[in-house]
């Protein structure tokens, strides 16, 4: 269906609250398009939309929907019996999934693209910044939000356009980009995938995709990557730290909150460049190094690199620090897989030698928990104190039968003998426990793609309060 987006004025979003969803509503409204749309509850991202002119409906229902709608957006998470989504068919309202949009506004522009199974988000935020800075003026949707903006969605007047590019149900062929990102590979989303060779297989679809005199950049040291690369026609650029890279971290070094690295590189203007970060982990340097891969390739001057990592302070749910009360710290963390949850802690155990952490984990998705759950036992046993939440359905039924019982009583056989994990499901079952026991100069870290943030946050605002 071919569909010119300057000639839509009204717009209904289903499901408005979600990450990219509201920035592609801020898109519109933006471009003073009338914008409605619909989500479960009430969350700050409608608000925030609401404040900006959308009208937001609580609640799915078929009477949100009329003909005066020109054009219906909605998420795959979305099926087929939504009533929504059939009155807008029934009316014969054009529909797009969102990054079939994303897809249509990339079209015409210079497109850099983030994707790979983790990091994507700091990526996209790093780049996104470093071309504000350089006065490029580009067009960004990213799948968190950012301080320095205030929310996930930035509205260029130029030819830039940026995007967080999601593998799930294949939806990164969308995009042909300029320049694709890949920050690492590894089975995930195997509801869908099904297995490693199918993951590999969607994202060699999506490598092949990038234009014509395009580049791809990719991590040196995942090995998944490098076979990608290794039949990909056209120009491949690297990053890494430890495999030979176009752009390769050394000297890295770690101490007061601050990471420091030199960059190796054929590039002369980037070549013995020092960096830093001010977040923590080897993971972010690599974030680091493909965000300056992409900026070399653009041609921006390594000083202005240098300033924008040198000042990024993270993003919203990534190791983000919600706040102190009491000499207690908290932080919160989007990690919902194996990988992202031993890194982080890694980063946080080594950030915090001589404090007490406590980790509060929610689990993602009941398949997730059942095709990774050694994965997942073996990660979240580096917490020294350890609670588990309800898995969060999301989407999905309990077709397999599994609980958070059966990850902590795992864990707790495999690998706990003192200090056990616990599993005590509900929010406010963890809620009271934490009141009960946390002590000054803990820290407590709450993980997962849920809502496990609520729990520090209700913690936090009643220390606040005593």
């Amino acid at each position: 269906m071919q569909i010119d987006l300057q000639k839509i004025n009204k717009v209904y979003f289903i499901g408005i609250g979600g990450i990219m969803m509201s920035a592609a509503a801020r898109y519109f409204l933006g471009q003073d398009k009338v914008v409605c749309g619909s989500d479960r509850e009430k969350n700050p991202i409608t608000s925030d939309l609401e404040r900006l002119g959308a009208k937001i409906f609580i609640g799915q229902r078929a009477s949100n929907i009329d003909k005066g709608f020109d054009l219906i957006i909605y998420t795959q998470a979305i099926d087929s019996s939504n009533p929504e989504l059939a009155r807008a068919k029934k009316l014969a309202i054009k529909t797009l999934t969102i990054f079939e949009l994303l897809g249509i506004l990339s079209k015409e522009k210079f497109t850099v693209t983030v994707s790979g199974m983790h990091g994507k988000s700091t990526t996209a935020s790093m780049v996104a910044l470093i071309m504000e800075k350089a006065k490029l003026d580009p067009t960004v949707f990213v799948g968190t939000k950012l301080k320095e903006w205030q929310g996930n969605f930035r509205l260029g007047r130029s030819d830039y356009f940026l995007s967080e590019a999601c593998e799930y149900k294949d939806n990164f062929l969308n995009y042909h980009p300029d320049m694709a990102v890949i920050t690492n590979i590894e089975p995930e989303h195997l509801d869908y995938f099904k297995n490693l060779a199918g993951v590999m297989k969607s994202f060699g679809r999506f490598a092949s995709q990038t234009k014509e005199g395009g580049s791809l950049i990719v991590n040196s040291d995942d090995r998944n990557c490098r076979e990608l690369a290794s039949g990909v026609e056209g120009k491949v650029i690297t990053f890494g730290i430890r495999n030979k890279a176009d752009f390769q971290a050394a000297g890295i070094k770690t101490g007061k909150g601050i990471t420091r690295f030199q960059v190796l590189s054929k590039n002369r203007k980037y070549n013995g460049r020092v960096f830093q970060l001010r977040i923590p982990g080897e993971f972010n340097v690599y974030n680091a190094l493909a965000a300056i891969a992409v900026a070399a390739k653009i041609g921006i001057e390594p000083e202005i690199v240098s300033k924008v990592l040198n000042n990024f302070i993270g993003v919203w749910r990534r190791f983000e620090f919600r706040g102190k009360a009491r000499e207690i710290e908290f932080y919160d963390d989007y990690g919902h897989h194996p990988t992202e949850i031993r890194a982080t802690l890694s980063a946080a155990i080594d950030r915090f030698k001589n404090k007490n952490l406590w980790v509060v984990f929610q689990p993602h998705l009941y398949s997730r928990t059942h095709d990774f759950l050694e994965g997942f036992a073996e990660a979240l046993n580096l917490s020294p104190n350890l609670i588990l939440a309800d898995i969060y359905a999301a989407r999905e039924k309990n077709i397999y039968k599994i609980t958070s019982r059966d990850l902590v009583d795992l864990i707790n056989k495999k690998y706990r003998r003192e200090n056990p994990a616990l599993y005590l499901g509900e929010f406010q079952k963890i809620i009271t426990h934490l009141k009960k026991n946390l002590k000054r100069n803990d820290i407590l870290l709450t993980m997962g793609a849920g809502e496990a943030y609520k729990i520090g946050d209700e913690i936090l605002s009643y220390l606040k309060k005593i």
